[in-house]
Protein backbone atom coordinates (compact mmCIF):
# COMPACT_ATOMS: atom_id res chain seq x y z
CA UNK A 1 0.00 0.00 0.00
CA UNK A 2 1.47 3.33 -0.11
CA UNK A 3 0.87 5.40 2.44
CA UNK A 4 1.08 8.97 1.19
CA UNK A 5 -1.44 8.47 -0.84
CA UNK A 6 -3.24 6.65 1.97
CA UNK A 7 -3.02 9.49 4.16
CA UNK A 8 -3.36 11.96 1.83
CA UNK A 9 -7.67 10.76 1.34
CA UNK A 10 -9.60 13.03 4.38
CA UNK A 11 -11.87 10.21 5.09
CA UNK A 12 -8.58 7.60 5.50
CA UNK A 13 -6.74 10.13 7.59
CA UNK A 14 -9.40 10.31 9.74
CA UNK A 15 -9.56 6.72 10.77
CA UNK A 16 -5.67 6.61 10.44
CA UNK A 17 -5.87 9.03 13.34
CA UNK A 18 -8.65 7.66 15.52
CA UNK A 19 -6.97 4.38 15.54
CA UNK A 20 -3.25 5.75 16.70
CA UNK A 21 -5.44 7.44 19.58
CA UNK A 22 -7.44 4.24 20.46
CA UNK A 23 -3.77 2.51 19.89
CA UNK A 24 -2.27 4.96 22.24
CA UNK A 25 -5.51 4.49 24.77
CA UNK A 26 -5.39 0.90 25.00
CA UNK A 27 -1.51 1.01 25.89
CA UNK A 28 -1.81 3.50 28.63
CA UNK A 29 -3.19 2.65 32.52
CA UNK A 30 -6.83 2.62 33.31
CA UNK A 31 -7.29 5.68 35.11
CA UNK A 32 -8.31 5.10 38.72
CA UNK A 33 -11.83 5.10 39.00
CA UNK A 34 -13.27 7.67 42.08
CA UNK A 35 -17.06 6.68 43.55
CA UNK A 36 -18.69 8.33 46.76
CA UNK A 37 -20.72 5.70 48.47
CA UNK A 38 -24.18 6.90 48.99
CA UNK A 39 -25.71 4.27 51.59
CA UNK A 40 -24.26 2.63 54.88
CA UNK A 41 -26.59 -0.53 54.15
CA UNK A 42 -23.32 -3.01 54.93
CA UNK A 43 -25.54 -5.33 52.90
CA UNK A 44 -25.33 -3.25 50.12
CA UNK A 45 -22.44 -1.75 47.31
CA UNK A 46 -24.40 1.56 46.67
CA UNK A 47 -22.20 3.74 45.78
CA UNK A 48 -21.65 6.23 41.87
CA UNK A 49 -18.92 7.93 39.99
CA UNK A 50 -17.96 10.90 42.34
CA UNK A 51 -17.94 14.65 40.98
CA UNK A 52 -18.43 16.86 44.60
CA UNK A 53 -15.45 19.29 44.71
CA UNK A 54 -15.07 18.56 48.46
CA UNK A 55 -14.82 14.79 47.99
CA UNK A 56 -12.25 14.60 45.09
CA UNK A 57 -10.41 17.37 47.25
CA UNK A 58 -10.42 14.86 50.11
CA UNK A 59 -9.29 12.12 47.67
CA UNK A 60 -6.52 14.41 46.15
CA UNK A 61 -4.98 14.54 49.51
CA UNK A 62 -5.50 10.65 50.00
CA UNK A 63 -3.39 9.95 47.28
CA UNK A 64 -0.92 12.04 47.97
CA UNK A 65 -0.56 11.12 52.03
CA UNK A 66 -1.28 7.40 51.57
CA UNK A 67 -1.28 6.31 48.04
CA UNK A 68 1.71 8.07 46.61
CA UNK A 69 3.30 7.63 50.41
CA UNK A 70 3.22 4.18 50.54
CA UNK A 71 3.24 2.57 47.30
CA UNK A 72 5.26 2.91 43.76
CA UNK A 73 3.00 2.91 40.63
CA UNK A 74 4.91 1.10 37.59
CA UNK A 75 3.13 0.03 34.51
CA UNK A 76 -0.18 0.29 35.90
CA UNK A 77 0.61 -1.74 38.72
CA UNK A 78 1.10 -0.28 42.01
CA UNK A 79 3.89 -2.14 44.24
CA UNK A 80 4.22 -1.83 48.17
CA UNK A 81 7.09 -3.09 50.43
CA UNK A 82 6.92 -5.40 53.04
CA UNK A 83 10.06 -4.80 55.53
CA UNK A 84 10.04 -7.77 57.79
CA UNK A 85 12.23 -8.80 60.89
CA UNK A 86 14.79 -10.77 58.30
CA UNK A 87 15.75 -10.34 54.47
CA UNK A 88 14.22 -13.73 53.49
CA UNK A 89 10.79 -13.17 54.75
CA UNK A 90 10.64 -9.63 53.24
CA UNK A 91 9.51 -8.55 50.17
CA UNK A 92 6.72 -7.22 47.54
CA UNK A 93 3.39 -6.93 47.12
CA UNK A 94 2.31 -6.12 43.19
CA UNK A 95 -1.29 -5.27 43.25
CA UNK A 96 -3.56 -5.33 39.67
CA UNK A 97 -5.84 -2.79 38.53
CA UNK A 98 -8.76 -1.57 38.33
CA UNK A 99 -8.07 0.62 41.11
CA UNK A 100 -10.81 1.80 42.86
CA UNK A 101 -11.16 5.43 45.36
CA UNK A 102 -14.21 5.21 47.65
CA UNK A 103 -15.37 8.12 49.68
CA UNK A 104 -17.34 6.93 52.62
CA UNK A 105 -18.53 10.29 53.82
CA UNK A 106 -20.16 10.71 57.53
CA UNK A 107 -20.93 13.85 60.06
CA UNK A 108 -18.73 14.61 62.44
CA UNK A 109 -19.08 12.95 65.32
CA UNK A 110 -19.78 15.43 68.71
CA UNK A 111 -15.98 14.56 69.23
CA UNK A 112 -14.89 15.94 65.88
CA UNK A 113 -17.45 18.76 65.91
CA UNK A 114 -15.83 20.13 68.93
CA UNK A 115 -12.11 19.78 67.67
CA UNK A 116 -13.37 21.88 64.78
CA UNK A 117 -13.57 19.47 62.03
CA UNK A 118 -16.59 20.25 59.81
CA UNK A 119 -16.21 17.43 57.59
CA UNK A 120 -14.54 13.94 57.42
CA UNK A 121 -14.99 10.77 55.52
CA UNK A 122 -13.47 7.01 55.02
CA UNK A 123 -11.19 6.78 52.13
CA UNK A 124 -10.47 3.61 50.89
CA UNK A 125 -8.22 2.08 47.77
CA UNK A 126 -9.21 -0.87 45.85
CA UNK A 127 -7.44 -3.30 43.50
CA UNK A 128 -8.69 -6.35 42.06
CA UNK A 129 -5.18 -9.18 41.96
CA UNK A 130 -2.35 -9.21 43.90
CA UNK A 131 0.95 -11.42 44.07
CA UNK A 132 4.19 -11.40 46.51
CA UNK A 133 7.44 -12.22 45.98
CA UNK A 134 9.91 -12.82 49.07
CA UNK A 135 13.33 -11.42 48.65
CA UNK A 136 15.28 -14.34 46.18
CA UNK A 137 12.08 -15.85 45.16
CA UNK A 138 10.31 -15.84 41.94
CA UNK A 139 6.38 -14.23 41.91
CA UNK A 140 3.63 -16.12 43.37
CA UNK A 141 0.23 -16.53 41.62
CA UNK A 142 -2.40 -13.38 41.40
CA UNK A 143 -4.81 -13.97 43.99
CA UNK A 144 -7.94 -11.87 44.87
CA UNK A 145 -7.23 -9.51 47.12
CA UNK A 146 -8.17 -10.45 50.89
CA UNK A 147 -9.57 -7.99 53.00
CA UNK A 148 -7.19 -8.05 55.86
CA UNK A 149 -9.70 -6.76 58.98
CA UNK A 150 -12.75 -9.03 58.29
CA UNK A 151 -13.74 -12.62 59.86
CA UNK A 152 -15.19 -14.90 58.03
CA UNK A 153 -18.68 -14.45 60.05
CA UNK A 154 -19.48 -11.32 58.13
CA UNK A 155 -17.71 -8.77 61.14
CA UNK A 156 -14.86 -6.80 61.78
CA UNK A 157 -12.36 -7.53 64.42
CA UNK A 158 -14.02 -4.87 66.15
CA UNK A 159 -17.71 -6.46 65.62
CA UNK A 160 -18.42 -3.99 63.01
CA UNK A 161 -20.62 -5.40 60.55
CA UNK A 162 -19.03 -6.11 57.09
CA UNK A 163 -19.77 -3.61 53.88
CA UNK A 164 -19.91 -5.50 50.78
CA UNK A 165 -17.90 -3.38 48.29
CA UNK A 166 -14.97 -3.87 50.95
CA UNK A 167 -15.35 -7.38 50.55
CA UNK A 168 -11.91 -9.22 48.91
CA UNK A 169 -10.93 -5.59 47.95
CA UNK A 170 -8.88 -3.43 49.65
CA UNK A 171 -5.76 -2.72 49.67
CA UNK A 172 -5.11 0.74 52.10
CA UNK A 173 -7.64 3.13 53.71
CA UNK A 174 -7.56 5.91 55.62
CA UNK A 175 -9.76 8.95 57.49
CA UNK A 176 -9.84 12.11 56.19
CA UNK A 177 -10.70 15.24 57.92
CA UNK A 178 -11.22 19.06 57.15
CA UNK A 179 -10.13 21.26 59.75
CA UNK A 180 -10.33 25.19 59.46
CA UNK A 181 -9.92 24.44 55.86
CA UNK A 182 -7.14 22.39 55.86
CA UNK A 183 -6.97 18.49 55.43
CA UNK A 184 -5.94 16.09 57.79
CA UNK A 185 -5.59 12.30 56.73
CA UNK A 186 -4.71 9.36 59.02
CA UNK A 187 -4.08 6.11 57.53
CA UNK A 188 -5.32 3.39 58.82
CA UNK A 189 -4.07 0.31 57.14
CA UNK A 190 -1.89 -0.82 54.28
CA UNK A 191 -2.48 -3.74 52.63
CA UNK A 192 -1.09 -6.79 55.30
CA UNK A 193 -0.03 -3.81 58.15
CA UNK A 194 -2.43 -2.24 60.48
CA UNK A 195 -1.97 1.74 61.69
CA UNK A 196 1.00 0.47 64.42
CA UNK A 197 3.08 -1.09 61.50
CA UNK A 198 3.18 0.72 58.76
CA UNK A 199 6.96 1.36 59.03
CA UNK A 200 7.20 -1.63 57.60
CA UNK A 201 5.85 -0.85 54.13
CA UNK A 202 8.43 1.90 53.93
CA UNK A 203 10.67 3.04 52.30
CA UNK A 204 8.38 2.07 48.90
CA UNK A 205 10.01 -0.07 46.52
CA UNK A 206 12.14 1.33 43.82
CA UNK A 207 12.94 0.03 40.47
CA UNK A 208 15.79 -2.13 41.62
CA UNK A 209 13.95 -3.72 43.71
CA UNK A 210 11.55 -4.73 41.56
CA UNK A 211 12.94 -6.37 39.40
CA UNK A 212 14.52 -8.01 42.26
CA UNK A 213 18.15 -6.79 41.40
CA UNK A 214 18.31 -5.78 44.80
CA UNK A 215 16.44 -7.06 48.14
CA UNK A 216 14.12 -5.39 49.82
CA UNK A 217 15.42 -4.55 52.98
CA UNK A 218 14.61 -5.93 56.62
CA UNK A 219 12.75 -3.79 58.85
CA UNK A 220 14.55 -0.87 60.75
CA UNK A 221 13.95 0.55 63.91
CA UNK A 222 11.89 3.97 62.91
CA UNK A 223 9.31 5.74 64.55
CA UNK A 224 6.94 7.29 62.35
CA UNK A 225 4.03 9.74 62.72
CA UNK A 226 1.54 7.90 60.14
CA UNK A 227 -0.83 11.43 61.04
CA UNK A 228 -1.50 14.13 58.77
Amino acid sequence: MNIDAFTRHPVRLLALAVLTASLAACGRPKEDALRTVKSYDFASCDSTPTTDPVQLAAIEEFKRWVQTEYFTRRSGSLYAANHESALESSGLREYEGPFYIYVHPRPPNQYEAAKGIDWSATVYLHAAKVRSRLNGGKWGEWQSVRTRNFTQAGQTVDRLGRWKCLIGAEIAWADVHRHGGEWQVQPLAVGVYGADELSRALPVPGDAEIRGSSPVEAQKEVVRDAGR
